[in-house]
């Protein structure tokens, strides 16, 4: 009886074990891998090496380059590691063309563009985590005959027909040009609805006939209604710069479509291009509300109300990038309730920190228009407002009348406005007779290349216009400082009793 007894408990023991080693074992295969592996054969490859460009759909994360090896048949093998969705592409050189097309004008007529550009031979991909897949394609005739096997399929095809759709050469010509500079505000907001709803409808048909992932169907969603907002927000200044900085005659009610808006998304999932779009909506609904207060909330606190917590986040983050500050980099310190957030953002910020207020400006040396050399420390004293700019910089000659305003505003106060040239040494005497042509006051300086590079490194400027405000100690109060044609710079002068 006790043998029996004894070999019934072994008996339930061992299918205990059974159970629960075969219970690990489908729980490891439950675990999805984050590789993403891509093999297949492409002909008329020109080159061994090939870089795969992608954005992948994860927080702060900036295009990415993988060099992929190419043998001398074409054959390939790419393996990637990320936990979330990514598009990108292998581009294989370009060949001339002629493009010709019709359309009409505002007025009515119809016209025919005739052009030479390039055919770029693009191969688009959307990958997911754990895709492998296999590719067979002729470099000279991706159209035709592409050949893709494997996960992500269907996705694949749509976001290669999408391009082939909307971004040809045509699409992109009405778009960068024609629409922005030729139509009145209401003929271009009702053009910018028809091409959402034409991109809509695309992807809908596409959805009922193939199976794409939930993940591509709710990006394209998305950044498509925030391409429709942000296009007609940026109208107005995009309309101007091609109409000798003319503005367009906007009715009343232009922008009363942002009262209906809801971008409230995550910006690490729908990529960069969406922060770039949200950027848009909040700055322009942030201006529209400044109008309207006597005494209205900095940005960022105004922000608050503006988006959930996390995604609010989410946008200080991205905006450190332009606007590296205590009050966004503070965000993200040992107090932050997003600490794996904060833990990106140290590692990816941390040789900024130049920038933060308080830091002091480096004494980098620069010729003034009498050819004599002059250091910033020089400037110690008064508190100082730079500007970063150049000659050929469009948007920096928009701010020119909008800063000789303000410096004859504070003329004789404790501030000095200093002006930085960022032309190449080619163009020396180009800046000098743009300076004696337009009468520019202040300090005007232009940097040498060692001075623009420690600026550049120092300040992380990306792109010019830039202003830069230093206290009288030379240290910076606001290292990406308001443009002269903002109306809060003013406060922020103030706010420093000038």
């Amino acid at each position: 009886m006790n043998n029996l007894k004894m070999n019934n408990n072994l008996f339930f023991l061992v299918l205990t074990l059974i159970l629960i080693v075969s219970c690990e074992k489908k729980e490891k295969k439950a675990i999805k891998s984050n590789a993403i592996v891509v093999t297949g054969q492409v002909e008329n490859v020109k080159d061994t090496t090939l870089n795969f460009s992608y954005y992948a759909y994860d927080f702060l994360q900036n295009l990415t380059q993988h060099p992929v090896e190419f043998d001398s048949v074409g054959k390939f093998k790419m393996r990637l590691e990320s936990k979330e969705p990514l598009k990108g592409w292998f581009s294989f050189g370009r060949t001339p063309i002629t493009e010709e097309f019709s359309f009409t004008t505002k007025d009515g007529k119809d016209s025919i563009v005739k052009t030479g550009t390039f055919d770029s031979k693009m191969l688009y991909l959307y990958l997911k985590q754990g895709d492998s897949m296999n590719v067979a394609v002729d470099a000279d005739d991706i159209k035709e005959t592409l050949n893709i096997t494997g996960d992500s399929t269907d996705d694949i095809l749509f976001a290669i027909a999408e391009e082939e759709t909307f971004n040809d050469y045509k699409h992109k010509y009405l778009k960068n040009w024609y629409d922005v500079s030729q139509r009145e505000p209401n003929d271009f907001k009702q053009n910018a609805e028809r091409l959402y709803n034409e991109k809509m409808d695309f992807l809908n048909d596409y959805k009922s006939k193939y199976n794409l992932s939930e993940e591509l169907i709710r990006f394209y969603e998305i950044n498509n209604y925030a391409t429709l907002i942000s296009s007609k927000i940026n109208y107005p200044s995009i309309n101007s710069s091609y109409n000798n900085n003319k503005e367009p005659d906007l009715p009343e009610d232009y922008f009363d479509f942002l009262k209906d808006v809801n971008l409230d998304y995550s910006i690490s999932e729908n990529g960069i291009g969406y922060f770039y779009s949200l950027k848009a909506f909040l700055k322009k609904k942030y201006d529209l509300y400044i109008e309207k207060e006597s005494e209205p909330e900095e940005f960022y606190d105004w922000l608050e109300n503006e988006l959930p917590e996390k995604v609010r986040y989410e946008y200080m983050a991205y905006s450190l990038s332009s606007d590296f500050s205590n009050r966004l980099y503070n965000a993200f310190d040992a107090s932050s309730p997003y600490p794996e957030m904060a833990k990106v953002v140290r590692e990816k910020f941390t040789h900024l920190e130049g920038m933060l207020e308080g830091s002091e400006a480096p004494d980098v040396k620069f010729e003034n228009t009498k050819g004599e050399s002059v250091s910033l420390s020089d400037f110690r004293g008064k508190y100082t407002y730079i500007d970063l700019w150049a000659t050929w910089c469009g948007p920096c000659i928009k701010e020119i009348p909008s800063l000789q305003k303000v410096e004859k505003q504070y003329h004789g106060k404790n501030i000095q406005f200093v002006s930085i040239s960022f032309d190449k040494a080619k163009d020396h005497e180009k800046w000098l007779n743009f300076v004696k042509e337009k009468s520019l006051t202040g300090h005007q300086l232009i940097a040498s290349k060692e001075t623009h590079d420690i600026l550049s490194e120092t300040y992380n400027i990306k792109m010019i216009p830039r202003f830069i405000f230093l206290d009288p100690e030379g240290k910076v109060i606001d290292a990406t400082a308001p443009f002269p044609s903002d109306p809060m710079l003013l406060k922020l002068f103030d706010k420093h009793q000038l």
